[in-house]
């Protein structure tokens, strides 16, 4: 059985998410990203970094949550949420999917470095790095306000994989207001909220957003 090591407010919820979603088997095991958990033994011995989010399948382990996406869909998919190898659409769905990690997230990682309270930003940040940072971020956010539709998911009417990857960075930005000069970015990621399984794997999430936004506050 697949194991999936998970924690609030990291990019494991994708695979929370997508694994209900498919209704594939698996074990959870939780740990905190705010205390030493990832630092345990038993632990780097399956994630020598200590990142997340990581599954196994028996003895083989995995990190990178867009490679464990594909491996899932893969290995668990029946070839659902995806396209014929070698397809324009499958080409696509590789783009959205890189899109998400190395242009958006990263100056929305950025952001958070600078503009979310320690810890889960830097304990002596430059706040007008953050705010430059998140106007990179928007910029990006036009291209995918320009390929989305009035409803849908990022390839269609179907679920695909990059709206795996695209979750994580989306849903975050959505919930502190990033996106309402980009309609039809802010409907999408309410179309996510509407389902039942991407509601459920963002529960624990939303309750340490919830308290970093009270630190905000003091």
């Amino acid at each position: 059985m697949l194991t999936l090591y998970h924690a609030a407010t990291t990019r494991s919820f994708r695979i929370r998410w997508l694994l209900d979603e498919l209704a594939v088997p698996y074990e959870m095991k939780v740990l905190d990203f705010y205390n030493d958990d990832r630092d345990q033994p038993a632990f780097r011995a399956v994630s020598p970094m200590g990142s997340l989010p990581v599954i196994t399948d028996g003895d083989f382990a995995l990190i990178e949550s867009g490679a464990i996406i594909d491996y899932i869909l893969d290995h668990y998919g029946e070839g659902r949420l995806g396209f014929p190898p070698g397809s324009q659409e499958a080409a696509l769905v590789d783009q959205w999917m890189w899109w998400s990690e190395s242009l958006f997230a990263v100056y929305q990682r950025i952001y958070w470095d600078h503009c979310a309270p320690f810890p889960a930003g830097l304990e002596h940040p430059v706040p007008q790095i953050g705010i430059d940072a998140k106007a990179v971020a928007l910029r990006y956010a036009d291209m995918l306000e320009g390929h989305l539709g009035e409803d849908g998911f990022v390839m269609g009417a179907g679920l695909s994989a990059a709206d795996f990857m695209l979750c994580f960075p989306l849903y975050l930005a959505w919930l502190e207001q990033w996106f309402l000069g980009h309609p039809k970015i802010n409907a999408y990621v309410e179309r996510l909220l509407a389902r039942p399984a991407f509601a459920n794997a963002i529960v624990d999430t939303n309750e340490i957003v919830a308290q970093f936004e009270a630190l905000k506050q003091q």
